[in-house]
């Protein structure tokens, strides 16, 4: 549910202010800091995890989720989907040996997406994008 604001709204209106890069980079630094109290309660998964890990990881996975929701034009499906695959066993602490495997994913995808993810032309701009709407 956390993408309808991450990506529904935050994303298409920060996109209208700086380079997709940028604002993805930005959701995932809000992104890891809004986890932040977790961290302190004994009774969350959080507690045992490394949070310099799980931040780094929330921005490298928001760099991750950006090229998505833009290549499908704002749908959320994707980016839901990829956050919910999150939550698999294949990423099950926040540990550095994954969060430096992803951060060799998004140099990767951010090269290979570098002539989009570093312009606004072409971002979605929209909160609720063209062609979505109810009735279309």
């Amino acid at each position: 549910m956390e993408e309808f604001g991450w990506r529904g709204v935050a994303q298409p209106l920060l996109q209208r202010h700086m380079a997709p890069l940028w604002a993805g980079a930005l959701i995932g630094a809000t992104w890891g800091l809004w986890h932040l109290p977790a961290f302190f309660l004994s009774s969350t998964v959080f507690a045992d995890w490394n949070f310099l890990a799980f931040f780094v990881g929330n921005v490298v996975l928001a760099v991750l989720v950006t090229p998505l929701f833009n290549q499908t034009q704002g749908s959320l499906l994707w980016p839901m989907l990829f956050h919910w695959q999150l939550i698999n066993p294949f990423w099950p602490d926040a540990q550095p040996w994954d969060t430096a495997m992803l951060v060799a994913v998004a140099i990767i995808v951010v090269w290979w997406n570098c002539d989009t993810l570093f312009r606004r032309e072409g971002a979605v701009t929209e909160v609720i994008p063209a062609g979505q709407h109810s009735g279309d």
